[in-house]
């Protein structure tokens, strides 16, 4: 399976801590999937860290998460709860029409009954083809990570960082089929214990191909830079350090 590969190339040039996670849309159960009762934001973690989980709209814990994921819909009557929980509760917004805007103008409406369950995997050891990949990493990797990203296209990335982590790690590049910048929600990251140098990319499919295709030809890749000796010479000019080649 060629992601299989894949993930061990961006291990070893990233220099990634953390194994790639493979994100699935699936009617489908594989082999080997363990299925504890958990919240979307953990079973990331348990995947980076070389576990294959399965998610569903039982053992899904957190209900934020599972309505992000499209596993379950949000139930009737929770609206006040909810806008208590987020207001008083977590004290991420100020008050219902932050909330309702963060909702109402998402680009990334949750993928409500599209599959049964959600696999989540290290890429490395996937057993289906992955809709999105998320990567944990670092801000020069996530560097690196974008300019692969827009190396083949030169196409403009339309990012979303903001809102529930499961959202805009999941939800926004598998609806959107867009790459996404995430740090995570503060509340996840307080939860799950995630280092203070960690975020998040996330790429769909066809984005992880071509970020695949473009290493060897990069300098966010392999490839050396080549500086034109007139550009070093204007660069020593200023108080920067010239790019090295």
């Amino acid at each position: 399976m060629e992601w299989h590969e894949w993930s061990t190339r961006l291990v070893e040039v990233l220099g990634l801590r953390k194994a790639p996670v493979a994100v699935v849309y699936t009617d489908e159960a594989p082999e080997g999937v363990e299925m504890p009762r958990c919240r979307v934001c953990s079973a990331l973690g348990l995947a980076a860290r070389g576990k294959t989980i399965a998610l569903t709209a039982e053992n899904s814990l957190c209900p934020g998460g599972s309505r992000y994921l499209g596993l379950r819909a949000e139930p009737e009557g929770v609206g006040r709860d909810l806008r208590d929980f987020l207001m008083h509760g977590e004290k991420l917004f100020s008050c219902p029409v932050a909330i309702h805007r963060m909702s109402a103008l998402s680009r990334a409406q949750p993928p409500v009954g599209i599959a049964e369950r959600v696999i989540l995997a290290p890429l490395c050891q996937a057993p289906l083809r992955p809709d999105i990949v998320v990567i944990t990493c670092n801000a020069w990797q996530a560097a690196r990570l974008v300019n692969l990203v827009v190396f083949e296209t030169g196409l403009p990335m339309e990012c979303d960082p903001t809102g529930a982590l499961c959202r805009a790690v999941i939800t926004y590049p598998l609806v959107t089929g867009k790459t996404n910048v995430s740090f995570g929600d503060v509340t996840a990251r307080q939860a799950e214990a995630v280092a203070e140098d960690e975020l998040y990319v996330s790429l769909p499919y066809h984005d992880l191909a071509s970020v695949r295709a473009s290493i060897d030809y990069c300098s966010a890749g392999t490839a050396p830079a080549v500086i034109p000796e007139a550009f070093r010479h204007a660069t020593q000019e200023g108080e920067g350090k010239p790019p090295e080649a």
